[in-house]
C-alpha cells in the first residue's frame, strides 16, 4: 500500500488514527465533526462516499479525463476541481479503501498490465433550471463517432504514485479521474485503454452535461467487485500502443 504520510495529512485531520498499513477493511477513527477538514471534499463515513466540489467545462474536443484539477488538462476533461488529488486519495483511505496501481509494463514478460484497485462508482449532482439532477458520470459522455451514450462504467482507485522526492504525483499532474490510461492518474478505468489521440472514443454529451462553470458535486463511492469487467491479465507489448501517457514498453 502506498504511504501518503509525507503529505501532512496529520495536519488536515488532527487526532485521527489512520491504518495506512492495514487491510482494505481497516477504517480510521474520525472524531465527530472532523469529516469536512479536507478543502472542497465532504466525507460521509456512514454512507461510505465522498463528495467533491467541481465545475463543468463543456469542451468540444475528444476526452482523456472525466475530472482534472483547476488549471490542469481542462481542454480534454468533463469537470475540473479545486480539490487536491492527495486529499481525495486520503478521503478514499478514510472509507477503508486500499489503492492498487496504475497501468504498468512488465519488462520480464513484456506485457502491459491494466490499472487495478478497489472499484468505484462515480455520479454527479448539479442544479439546472431550478431542478437538481443526479446521474452516473458515464452518462455525461457519448461516442465521438455514433453519439451513443457511454456504456455503464466503473473506475478503479489505482492511487497514482508517490514520487522519489516524496510528492504525490497526481498533485503535480492534476490527473483525478481518467477515461484512458495515464501513468500518474489517481482513478482510472479498469482496462488497458490507450491515450493516443487517434484512439480517443468519447466526448461530452451536451444533452446531459450542464453549461460551462456550472457547480457540480462529484460523488465517489465503492462499487462491488462484481461490477468489474472480465478482462485479460495483461496484453503483449506488441499488441498495445499505450500512447504518451504511459512509459516502459518497447513497441
Amino acid at each position: 500500500m502506498k504511504l501518503i504520510g509525507v503529505l501532512v495529512f496529520g495536519l488536515l485531520i488532527p487526532c485521527c488514527s489512520i491504518g495506512f498499513a492495514g487491510d482494505a477493511t481497516t477504517q480510521p477513527t474520525i472524531p465527530a465533526g472532523q469529516t469536512d477538514r479536507l478543502p472542497h471534499i465532504h466525507v460521509d463515513l456512514a454512507a461510505r462516499r465522498i463528495s467533491v466540489d467541481c465545475e463543468a467545462l463543456s469542451v468540444k474536443t475528444p476526452l482523456e479525463f472525466f475530472c482534472v484539477t483547476d488549471g490542469g488538462n481542462e481542454y480534454e476533461s468533463v469537470l475540473r476541481t479545486p480539490a487536491k488529488p492527495s486529499d481525495i486519495h486520503f478521503a478514499l483511505l478514510m472509507l477503508g479503501l486500499t489503492p492498487g496501481a496504475p497501468a504498468t509494463f512488465d519488462p520480464v514478460h513484456k506485457m502491459w498490465l491494466p490499472p487495478h484497485g478497489p472499484p468505484l462508482r462515480i455520479s454527479c449532482q448539479y442544479v439546472i433550471n431550478g431542478k437538481q439532477v443526479t446521474l452516473p458520470a458515464y452518462r455525461m459522455m457519448r461516442s465521438v463517432k455514433t453519439h451513443k451514450e457511454m456504456p455503464a462504467t466503473v473506475w478503479v482507485f489505482d492511487g497514482s504514485r508517490v514520487m522519489p522526492d516524496g510528492l504525490y504525483a497526481a498533485d503535480m499532474t492534476g490527473y483525478v479521474v481518467s477515461i484512458c490510461n495515464f501513468d500518474l492518474t489517481m482513478i482510472d478505468v479498469p482496462a488497458l485503454v490507450s491515450n493516443s489521440n487517434d484512439t480517443l472514443e468519447w466526448e461530452i454529451d451536451p444533452d446531459t452535461t450542464p453549461p460551462k462553470l456550472t457547480p457540480v458535486t462529484m460523488i465517489i463511492e465503492p462499487a462491488p467487485v462484481s461490477a468489474l469487467p472480465t478482462q485479460p491479465a495483461g496484453v503483449p507489448a506488441d499488441q498495445f500502443n499505450p500512447g504518451p501517457g504511459l512509459h516502459g514498453g518497447e513497441q
